[in-house]
Order: C-alpha cells, then structure tokens, then sequence
C-alpha cells in the first residue's frame, strides 16, 4: 500500500442481491486506515504500514491474526475449554442464511451424520443440503526435497471413513473463540469482524496410522465469519492463516480447498435415515467453474468479475422443485501474492468422480500404471470444465472438487500463509455470483462490513390465537448511583437497539422496526420474500414514513400484539432494526439479519391459573392421520402432532391406553404458554395405534387433577 500516515475515507460500489438479480448499487465508505478500527483478538496493537498483495490485484488493508491469537480474548466473549486431543468441536453458522457446520479438525460440514446439525444447509430452515463433507488441503516440498500433503477430508463413504484418512487434528488443543458485533448478540464482541465469527486451530503434527503421510509441521487457524445483513447473509468465509511450526523451510507451497458437494432436499430424500422410502441421489448434481478471464475462455469467465476463480454444483433436476439453489466454493485471495511459473495459472480447478482422489501425496505407481499424487492435482494448473480428454465434466454425476492456488516459494519456520475461501450459495446462478460478489467485497475491505442497529432480543407472551411481541429499546445513558447516570460508550451493548451509535459515522443511526411472520417451520426461498411484513414501524422525525414507534409496556419495553392467529399452528417472528439513510455520507438505509433473533411460535392460551381455572383440553380430537397439525416430512409417524390446551404453568400429563397401560408422560413447564405438544410415540419411541385414550393432567403446584379422552385415527 501507499506509504502515507493515514488514507481517506473511499466510497466502494457493492451490488446487492435480491431474488436473483443485481439491484441498483449500493453505496458503502470503507474507513481505511493504519489504525484498524478493531484489534486482533490476540490483543496486541498493530502499528506501521502494511504491503499486500492478493490475486485479485489491489486490495485495501488486510487485517491478520496471529496463531496464537486464540489464547487471549477478553472476559466477555465465549471461550470454550479446549477438548481432548483429537476431538471434534463442531459449530453451525446460523447468523445468515446460509447453515453451515465447521470442524476443529479441518473439515467442513457433517458428513450427513447428524440431522439436528446441518451440513451445508440454504435456505436456513429448509431442509435443502449443498455439502456432504469438505476440507482444507495442503502440499508442499519438506527439507530432504520429498512432497506431502496434509488434508482435512478425502473421498470418504461417510465421517468415520474420512477420520480415518485426514491428516488434520487438535493435538495442541486450543480453545475455540465465538464472538459477535452485533450488540444483542450473547457473544458480543467489540472486536468480533461479522455477526457470527469463530476460531478454531488444528494441525497436521499426528501420524495417521493408515496413511504413509509424513508430517508438514502445520498449525492452521481457521476464521468462519457469517454476517447477518440483508445483503450479506448468503455466504460464509472461511479465513485460513497456515503457520509452519517445524524447524524446516516449506518449499513450493499449494493451497486448495476439497468439497464434495451435493444438492437435494431432505425431507424428499433424507440422508440421514438408514433406511429411507426414497435414498439420497449423490449422483445427479451438475458441477463447474468459473476463471479469471485473463486465464480461461469467455464461457467460463464473467466479464462484470474478471478475476473471478470459483467451482459451483447444482441439483440437475432440482429435486422436483424442492432443491433448485446453486452452492459455489470462492477463491477470494492470498497473503502473500502466489508466483505461479511464467505461463502457468495462479489457481487450479480439478474435478473426478467420488472415489477417484489420488491414493498418495507424491507421484505413485500400481498395478494400472503410474499416476499423479495429490500434489500434482494441486499444481497441474487444470481446468477441468467441459469435455476434457475422454471425460465429459458437464454430464451429471458424484463430482468432488479441488479448487487450489500456488505456489508459495517458501515458508520458513514461524512464518504464516494465508488463503481465504468463501462458501457461497444463491437461487440461482445470477444469485449465486452476485452473492460471490459481495464476498470478495468483504475481503477486499478486510471484512469491514457496513451495519445497522442490531435486532432486538425478542420475548414472547401468549393468548387465544394470538401472539404477543416484547424487547427492550436500550438507552443511551447508565444509573451508577443513587443520582449519577453517565452516558454510554459508542460501542455499549446497552445502547441497542434505538440508541446505537454507527461504527462507519459516529452518529446514532436507530430510523425504525419492520416485524416479519411467517406461517409453517420451513423456508423453501429468501426468507424476506416468502414472511409477511405485517407492520413497519419509524420515528417521527421528518424521515420516511414518521409511523411512530410501538408502545411501550409498563416496564419501558416495545410490545406489538399479532391477532387472527391459529392456534397449534407453527409461525416464526423476526424483527429487524433499520438506520436511517445518510445523505451527507451517502450511505443507504441498513437493515439487521432477519436470523438474528427469528422465532418458531405456537399461538394458544396462557396458562390457566387456579384463580382462573380452565378445563384441560386436547386438539384436534379425534386426531386423523394427515392432520393439518401435523410437521410433515419423509417420515409421517415422526410428524404427528396434537396439542393439550389451558394447562397451568407446571404439570404433568400422562396418557393411558383403554387397557389401563401407561403409554407415554409429558411434563409441562411454562410460564407463559399454556400448551404443549405431543407427537403420538409411545415412551419407547413407538407409534401408537388407532384407538381411544385416557390422558390424566396433574397440576404440580395444587395438586388438581383433571381427565379426559382422545381418540386416533390412523
């Protein structure tokens, strides 16, 4: 960069994505300085001037942590105790919408082996997976001139195969850091750079006894930062910084990320079942990728990003229209600059069918002849799109990717590279790059992202078919004493939502609420095109619509009271904060994630009290198979649903058979809600038969008890 003492404020134009299409753009100020506006979260300043270089040219400051970065973070944000060697922490980004499970033990998403985590999942909340299992993957030439490669996942049938075969692990056992800079957030974090950012560290120092691997010497950190913005809330970026801990120089270093992708919905084709009606189809997805133009055809570059490197797949058919969105694998840069050979791309993109991974690092022989190792897949400078050689890369199949860029001539000891990738998904493929883009903005200003006031942290009351809305406003002042009040820092979580003060002017921002409902558990699109506004609130300040803002209750919090509900019936509630729009800065209005606080409720009754006692009911009585009730899914017996209605706030229920047999006992305890559900499975886990049941309600506090029938029908 310019040697100069401090760089001006500079406009960047961002496209913005909506249902697929490039809007109008949006303007930002990225505050670019020596000074970075946050410190690393090892704690120590950073000073001086910064040279870097990216494969996308020009870039501005670049903002990097140490490895040990980790081992010192304020009292404030969540530091999880480290785990055993060799045991797996694994955390869902949920702050967007894109869910995806990372590892601290170098890969990426779950290997389909736990449904209540998903792998890739997009749209949050609608069952569409985009990932069976991913990883870091890294080569280089060791001291005595011999080449290995440390991985974090291989072509593997399934988690435990794949542990079996990745080089990467956590012997040193360093805790993992969560954090946000969203105010409202648990983890809130000043320094945190997204809505979700977490850090974890693994290495390559253990041998793996089914692999003739031999060692680089490898710490890495992995950054997974996901943001909650409208216009940033479909990708996540995951920031790697390779350190070689060895006493040995690295030569001729290469980066890549592996995935084995795979679009479809699992409430059609449910990989985590067993034994499911309909099996997960791997091979059906359409895979490919796009190139900087300077290196690959006009077919398969993009001529509005011309120093685009990314792999893509999507569902060929689309899962009857239950799976049409795209996932893309972005290479967004490198620190340092790659110094590919005179004529060679920095970056190769490989593509084979599942199970056709190298067998070993280096160039190997067997009994079909001699083949390249996985270092030269990293290096080969490939382009694996359309027909080449005898393989036909645009016919659907079970493709695996491999998306790498180097070489790095050296990396001594102690030193650092950093690559960074981004998962990035989209409806389509207009979505898909548009949403890539927004990526590589993030990197390019050091993931320094434009924001909002926060959501609000949302509470819930409940009555007859309807819902009731409550959070605090913040303030901009704190009591200290019988009579002293100071004012709040900029950056107090306190002050959030309506006195939150902008991190890009220094000025309150707070203009107003929208509040967004949405009938049914899952999305199948953008979750603010499928929920209803049902009401927009903002000041009355000569700005926008002068609405107003909601009452206040009698404890000084917001509350808004939704009618014409349907009891027993599932709605999610989010409410979003907005800033008003800066015209001196020319900034526009921002408006916070819709997933940050978005809630699954159940309107019904409170709960019945003894001065106000209600008889206990049940619904829909009789229960018919295929009820509206019901949650669906591939397997109807485990979405079955029926409500026990004007419960008091502590009880127990128990349902017995005609034969006088116990057959299942729910507990209730809810202050607010005089519900609670029962999804017809006996205390084994067994479906229940049609037939007449007794239920039997005791009131915990007073002892009252209350009984009644239900009939199934199946």
């Amino acid at each position: 960069m310019p040697g100069v003492d401090r760089l001006p404020r500079r406009p960047l134009s961002l496209p913005r994505f909506c249902t697929g299409q490039l809007e109008q753009p949006l303007l930002m100020h990225a505050l670019i300085s020596p000074d970075p506006p946050w410190i690393p979260l090892g704690g120590f300043p950073l000073s001086g001037r910064l040279r870097v270089a990216v494969l996308h040219g020009p870039c501005p400051l670049r903002v990097r942590p140490a490895v040990g970065a980790l081992l010192a973070v304020c009292a404030a944000v969540v530091l999880l105790a480290p785990p055993a060697a060799g045991q797996a922490q694994k955390f869902t980004t949920r702050a967007g919408n894109v869910a995806l499970t990372v590892s601290n033990l170098g890969f990426v998403g779950n290997g389909f082996f736990n449904a209540a985590q998903p792998s890739c999942e997009y749209p949050l909340l609608s069952h569409v997976e985009h990932l069976y299992l991913a990883g870091l993957w890294v080569g280089a030439r060791a001291a005595d001139g011999t080449i290995h490669v440390s991985t974090g996942a291989q072509d593997a049938s399934n988690l435990e195969a794949s542990d079996a075969l990745r080089e990467f692990t956590n012997t040193r056992v360093i805790p993992v850091y969560i954090g946000s800079n969203s105010q409202n957030s648990e983890n809130y974090d000043a320094r945190a750079l997204a809505t979700q950012h977490i850090e974890m560290a693994f290495d390559d120092t253990t041998h793996v006894e089914a692999s003739s691997h031999v060692q680089l010497g490898l710490e890495v950190v992995l950054r997974v930062l996901a943001w909650g913005n409208r216009y940033a809330d479909d990708f996540v970026i995951l920031d790697y910084s390779i350190h070689n801990i060895s006493p040995n120089e690295l030569r001729d270093v290469y980066i890549g990320f592996w995935s084995d992708t795979t679009v479809g919905n699992t409430t059609r084709n449910n990989p985590y079942d067993p034994q499911p009606p309909v099996p997960w189809n791997f091979y059906d997805d359409v895979n490919g990728a796009l190139g900087a133009e300077e290196w690959v055809g006009p077919e398969h570059s993009v001529a509005y990003d011309p120093g685009i490197w990314m792999s893509w797949e999507h569902d060929d058919d689309g899962d009857d229209g239950l799976a049409t969105s795209w996932i893309g694998n972005r290479l967004l840069g490198t620190l340092p600059a790659v110094e590919p050979p005179e004529g060679q791309p920095p970056v190769s993109y490989n593509a084979w069918r599942f199970r056709g991974v190298p067998a070993e690092d280096d160039v190997y022989t067997d009994q079909d002849g001699s083949h390249a190792g996985k270092y030269q897949f990293m290096s080969n400078g490939d382009f694996d799109v359309g027909m080449v050689g005898n393989e036909n890369f645009t016919v659907p199949s079970d493709w695996v990717s491999l998306l790498s860029t180097g070489p790095f001539p050296y990396l001594a000891p102690n030193d650092s590279i950093n690559v960074t990738f981004a998962i990035v998904c989209g409806p389509d493929s207009l979505g898909l790059l548009a949403n890539s883009r927004v990526a590589q903005v993030a990197y390019d200003q050091g993931f320094t992202l434009p924001t909002g006031p926060p959501s609000p942290r949302l509470a819930f009351e409940y009555a007859e078919n309807t819902i009731v809305l409550k959070w605090q406003t913040g303030d901009s002042v704190a009591v200290v004493g019988p009579d002293s009040v100071v004012t709040l820092p900029n950056d107090d979580a306190r002050r959030s939502p309506e006195y939150h003060i902008s991190s890009i002017t220094g000025k309150p921002d707070f203009q107003g609420y929208r509040i967004y409902r949405y009938q049914g558990q899952n999305f199948t699109g953008d979750p603010y095109a499928q929920a209803t506004l049902v009401a927009e609130f903002d000041k009355v300040d000569g700005v926008g619509f002068d609405a107003g803002l909601p009452p206040l209750d009698e404890q000084g919090r917001r509350i808004f009271r939704d009618t014409n509900l349907l009891n027993g019936f599932p709605y999610r509630y989010a409410v979003t904060s907005f800033s008003a729009p800066d015209l001196e800065e020319g900034l526009p209005s921002f408006e916070s994630g819709f997933n940050e606080n978005v809630t699954l409720v159940h309107p019904g009754p409170a709960p019945s009290t003894a001065d106000a006692r209600k008889p206990v009911g049940v619904y829909p009585n009789p229960y018919r198979a295929g009820s509206r009730f019901d949650a669906g899914g591939s397997v109807p017996e485990l979405g079955r649903r029926i409500w026990f209605t004007n419960l008091p706030e502590r009880c127990r229920i128990q349902v017995y058979n005609l034969a006088g047999d116990l057959v299942q006992t729910l507990h209730h305890d809810d202050p607010v809600s005089g519900q609670e559900p029962w999804n017809l499975l006996s205390g084994p886990g067994r479906a229940i038969a049609t037939g007449l049941y007794i239920y039997v309600v005791e009131d915990l506090n007073t002892g009252d008890v209350q009984r009644g029938k239900l009939v199934i029908i199946k």
